[in-house]
């Protein structure tokens, strides 16, 4: 093989692990269902920019700046009792803020409806 050639593949290569990687919030929130563990969240997601409790629920927020043309972009992940019950999304574009400056206060009535089944035996 040639040193161009060995070259360019590295170059496809070393591009191609890079985009990976970097995986945007909305390829890393599919990845989630409902039921998930906080360790499998923090596995896809990685750490959140932002922890509100509430009782036994709780939210964590990611944000990305430059996820699109002149837009932040945003994920809410609700958990009750530790396990994932829902996923919100929204976008900021004010001009000239950082994603971190634009993440939203929990409004904690917007939290996904959880039910507790209790079964008699």
């Amino acid at each position: 093989m040639s040193i161009v050639v060995k070259t360019n593949l590295f170059s496809i290569l070393t591009i191609i692990l890079l985009l990976t990687g970097c995986g945007s919030l909305e390829k890393k929130s599919i990845m989630l269902n409902i039921g998930d563990s906080k360790e499998q969240v923090l596995s896809i997601m990685g750490s959140p920019d932002d922890r509100q409790l509430q009782g036994e629920n709780e939210a964590w927020q990611y944000c990305q700046t430059g996820a699109g043309f002149g837009y932040h972009d945003y994920r809410t992940i609700w958990f009750f009792r530790n396990k994932v019950t829902g996923i919100n999304s929204y976008k900021s574009a004010r001009p000239g803020s950082s994603c971190m400056t634009d993440i939203r206060p929990i409004k904690w009535e917007e939290a996904p409806n959880t039910a507790i089944e209790i079964r008699n035996r």
